[in-house]
């Protein structure tokens, strides 16, 4: 509970031919890290004797199928998308997950199945996904001349007669306002004054314009006008005015729609035929890959492989039984103890009340494998901390309220849900206890209940030398049990100078001033002198640093009391604010409510947020840093997960 789960180290030697078996067996156990043989192979003497594992074929052919069958969904996901939860929807009332049943199939028959689906399905789309490419491209191209066309409208033109004739060239394009006298200038003088400019204005404050001039001089002139920003207007294959274009070009995107919409439709019959066996066979390829890829880790040598990893203690013995019984006894599997190795990957050991709040140990960092887990002493701190902080009943029931909906809303599918419900939920009913304690409801506003202001014991905005009296204390008390744990722990690893020369002398020097300070001045400075004399025993020249160290991290816990009042400072002063509204009459009173409902909730918003951030901050940089080794591995074991996969 204190500690990680205890590890043993397996190590197995198989024939070639069972590799397979063998590795599918122990990801159905899903009880084994598997550690990489690489390292090891990296030193001559291992190298001798074993190779690094040839790599599986069937990597590629999946990564190849994988992508094919993601490529086919998403095509599906554009033409027939799945109705998918909002996020509030998703967090507090979510649908169950679907589930989707099957046979398990593994292997080479995995890999056949997949083949021939993506092959069916290719089939049944190539052609309507090849028309409706054609018409997405024809629709582009028309909307692109439609827009075009909508810019000569002016000019009411015959568009036949755009381009090329024997002698001369008809050209539009579209001008600057302030550049139509330098063209004309231009023109003049390219053509010895052979041509006609006609410009109208458009919508967008430019010229359309009109150009027509001797064929042979076409090239030339176009040319020099783009220089003055003439920008050429191409428009091929249309007939009549711009109008009559205009109007058939909508009459065919019309026509196009609906030809859309029926080969759209072929699309989506084939989405809801065919989209579940694919997600279903998608998921089933991963744990397929997970299997193929695990076998990289593996050593062999002529017809032998070598694989170890790490197995929790209590099951090791499942773990070499069913290996010996898959493998038909011809194997060897030997369980060793880890010895004082901190390499060790790390899997959490709490009490289910306490696991939630693993993800705030994780947070942080998981501890070493001989390290302490601090995750039962991080829930009473934390669960205080933040209940001073928020220090309001009511607040505490709404938290308690939302912790409650996450765990029976999303939390009963999603674990990280339910942690964090978990989580809210306890801090709620903490917050409700010592709000309670300290009369706030609401800020003041629930003590003009009797009852509730028979339960106050405490008022914080009037007793704050005390309050902060409180914080200090509790923070030293804090510090304390950082320290012990420090010192327990470095006992049990029998590192005793460690022990007694690191914050042992933290635990003397308090006694020594409490005793001098009380009038036993002769015990309280040989407390003290122990105290000095450990303090430069363990840290001589930065002694100094550890004194003030420890002062500034006590003195850190003077938050608990600042948020504690601002959180109790803002509530009241909504209180007022709502209490001069509602003397103003039945509009008065609407606002009054608005300002109460709207100030409370940021009020609670803000406050929770901060208590969460600073009494996560107290364990983290004032408590954890007292004994804690972070920087454990976390226990991955191979194992087969299935999200909405059933198998039969």
């Amino acid at each position: 509970m204190l500690r990680p789960t205890r590890m043993k180290k397996i190590q197995i030697l198989v024939l070639e031919g069972l590799r397979y078996e063998i590795i599918k067996r122990l990801q159905e156990l899903g009880t084994i890290h598997l550690t990489d043989y690489s390292e090891k192979l990296a030193d001559p003497e291992w190298r001798s004797l074993l190779r690094p594992c040839s790599l599986s074929p069937n990597i590629r052919k999946i990564s190849a199928l994988n992508i094919a069958v993601n490529r086919l969904l998403d095509l599906f996901e554009r033409y027939h998308p799945e109705e998918r939860e909002g996020f509030i929807k998703g967090i507090f009332a979510p649908l169950p997950p679907r589930r989707l049943e099957t046979r398990e199939i593994y292997g080479k028959e995995l890999i056949d199945t997949v083949d021939d689906i993506i092959k069916k399905i290719e089939a049944e789309v190539e052609g309507p996904v090849r028309e409706l490419e054609k018409i997405e491209q024809e629709i582009l191209e028309l909307d692109r001349t439609k827009g075009l066309l909508a810019l000569i409208l002016p000019l009411e033109i015959a568009l036949e007669d755009i381009g090329e004739s024997v002698f001369l060239s008809i050209s539009l394009g579209i001008i600057p306002k302030e550049e139509i006298e330098n063209i004309r200038e231009r023109l003049q003088e390219l053509t010895e004054n052979n041509f006609y400019l006609g410009a109208r204005e458009t919508s967008e404050n430019k010229l359309v314009a009109i150009l027509i001039c001797l064929k042979e001089q076409a090239s030339f002139v176009l040319a020099n006008l783009r220089r003055l920003n003439w920008e050429r207007i191409e428009i091929e294959g249309q007939q009549g005015k711009p109008k009559e274009a205009i109007d058939s070009i909508d009459k065919r995107l019309v026509a196009l729609g609906e030809d859309r919409a029926r080969k759209e439709e072929i699309i989506v019959d084939i989405a809801k035929r065919w989209r579940d066996e694919l997600k279903k066979h998608r998921e089933l390829l991963m744990v397929e890959r997970q299997r193929e890829e695990s076998q990289n880790k593996f050593a062999e040598m002529e017809h032998i492989v070598a694989i170890e990893g790490w197995i929790p203690k209590d099951s090791s013995a499942q773990a070499v039984q069913e290996i010996r019984e898959v493998s038909h006894k011809a194997c060897v599997v030997e369980v060793l103890d880890p010895g004082g190795k901190d390499d060790v990957p790390v899997q959490l050991k709490n009490p289910k009340l306490v696991r939630s709040f693993e993800v705030l140990t994780r947070l942080y960092g998981l501890p070493t494998y001989n390290g302490v887990d601090p995750t039962l002493f991080l829930v009473p701190g934390f669960l205080l901390f933040f209940s001073i902080m928020l220090t309001d009943a009511m607040y505490g029931v709404i938290a308690l309220v939302l912790g409650l909906l996450l765990i029976r809303g999303g939390g009963r599918y999603n674990q990280f849900i339910k942690d964090g419900g978990v989580i809210l939920s306890s801090a709620g009913a903490a917050t409700i206890f010592i709000g309670a304690l300290s009369g706030g409801w609401f800020g003041s506003f629930g003590l003009k209940f009797t009852l509730l202001a028979a339960l106050q014991v405490f008022d914080p905005m009037i007793q704050v030398t005390a309050f902060l009296l409180i914080a200090l204390t509790i923070g030293l008390a804090h510090v304390n049990v950082g320290v012990v744990i420090n010192i327990v722990d470095n006992f049990k690893r029998k590192d005793i100078w460690k022990a007694i020369s690191e914050n042992l002398w933290f635990l003397f020097v308090q006694p020594g001033l409490g005793l001098f300070l009380v009038g036993y001045k002769s015990l309280g400075l040989l407390f003290i002198v122990i105290a000095l004399i450990l303090l430069f025993m363990g840290h001589k020249a930065m002694s100094m640093f550890q004194v003030t160290g420890f002062m500034g991290d006590i003195l850190s816990y003077a938050r608990l009391m600042a948020l504690g009042l601002c959180t109790t400072g803002i509530a009241m002063t909504v209180n007022v604010l709502s209490g001069m509204l509602y003397a103003g009459g039945s509009i008065g009173i609407l606002f009054a409510l608005i300002v109460f409902f709207i100030g409370h909730l940021f009020n609670f918003l803000i406050n929770a947020m901060g208590s969460f951030v600073h009494g996560l901050r107290l364990h983290y940089v004032e408590f954890f840093t007292k004994f804690y080794q972070s920087g454990g591995t976390e226990f991955t074991p191979l194992e087969m997960r299935f999200e909405i996969v059933q198998i039969k």
